[in-house]
């Protein structure tokens, strides 16, 4: 799950979702809601595309796994 994954690499980055969220100016909510693989709260596809690869630039993922991961779900 694209959630799970982004929540490790936090995690494993040693960052706090305010710390994410400062870094890609995305709220901090956003960030949690993707971590529990609601993307209702970033407004469709294209802004959920975007704002997975802000989000795994700063957490050490490769961007384009993630989206591809989002897209099979």
């Amino acid at each position: 799950m694209v959630g799970e994954q982004i929540a490790r690499a936090r995690s494993r980055s040693g960052l706090s979702v305010d710390e994410v969220a400062a870094k890609t100016r995305l709220r901090p909510v956003i960030i949690e809601a993707i971590e529990d693989d609601d993307f209702s709260l970033s407004g469709g596809d294209a802004y959920v595309i975007g704002h997975l690869r802000m989000i795994a630039d700063v957490v050490g993922l490769d961007a384009d796994a993630l989206v591809e991961d989002y897209r099979r779900r």
